[in-house]
């Protein structure tokens, strides 16, 4: 499906523009305010399960999360485990490694840098979904107070009107 990309209703409110014709009725709310759904014990461990549990209820109490973009959460929340976890070894290993070829030992980028250079991509993608970057916070926050950025043409838009 082509077009713009769809919001969910609590971020249609944060923004301001959740007028009745753009809300979305088939759009689950989740649970009791407060409630982060449990995921299957299979489904993440370690870093990510840590960030799923502090970032979906950050999400959550901030009305960001449903049940649409849970998977989009899920997704984040691996790619960034994936990138602090590889970021870690590489803090361990160096950035450089050695690698025995035919030619002899050659020093080359160490290959889980790329992995969470790849990762952080992803990442960076998937936040921008959720309205995690700093540029989309400082939006949705003018938008919450009522500081919106003045219009730098706004006072080249004086109309006067001389009597004859």
């Amino acid at each position: 499906m082509k077009g713009r990309k769809k919001i969910s209703n609590n971020q249609k409110t944060l923004r301001g523009t959740d007028q009745p014709c753009r809300m979305d009725p088939q759009v689950p709310a989740l649970g009791p305010a407060g409630t982060l759904p449990v995921l299957p014990k299979s489904s993440l461990k370690g870093t990510a399960k840590r960030l799923y549990t502090v970032l979906g209820t950050e999400m959550l109490c901030n009305n960001m999360l449903d049940v649409a973009s849970l998977d989009l959460l899920v997704a984040y929340c691996r790619e960034m485990a994936l990138y602090n976890d590889m970021m870690k070894a590489v803090e361990k290993e160096g950035v450089t490694v050695e690698v025995e070829t035919k030619a002899g030992t050659v020093t080359q980028i160490n290959p889980k840098r790329k992995v969470a250079e790849g990762a952080l991509a992803n990442a960076q993608r998937l936040a921008s979904e959720f309205g995690l970057s700093p540029a989309s916070r400082g939006r949705v926050a003018a938008l919450l107070t009522g500081n919106t950025p003045k219009d730098d043409f706004a006072d080249f838009e004086i109309i006067d009107i001389q009597e004859p």
